[in-house]
């Protein structure tokens, strides 16, 4: 994390639902633009209390990167990719690369 609370590097992850991080479809999370770092209190997912970064800090990060595998993440990738009104949470980090695996991504 540099001075200015820039981070660096996200590594993140997505879910079969399109969740990253601790952002879920759907919560009121995704519209938080005050806070670094909320809790969650209501997970859909256990455990059902959590802490995660906000989309601003994501979306402020120099560089940010999705790690994907397997064949649970192939419909949430091709709505991320294909899907122009996208609202799954992994849409609205724009600012990152993606790696994925051959199941993840045999949606192409």
């Amino acid at each position: 994390v540099r001075d200015n609370g820039q981070i660096d590097l996200v590594l993140l992850g997505m879910g079969p639902d399109g969740h990253t991080c601790s952002l879920f479809p759907g919560h009121a999370l995704l519209d938080e633009q005050t806070l670094t770092v909320a809790p969650i209190v209501d997970s859909p997912k256990p455990p059902p209390e959590r802490i995660t970064l906000t989309l601003p800090v994501l979306a402020a990060a120099r560089n940010v990167a999705f790690v994907v595998g397997g064949e649970s993440k192939q419909t949430a990738m091709k709505s991320v990719f294909r899907d122009a009104d996208c609202a799954l949470p992994a849409a609205k980090v724009t600012n990152a690369v993606w790696l994925a695996d051959e199941a993840a991504a045999a949606w192409q």
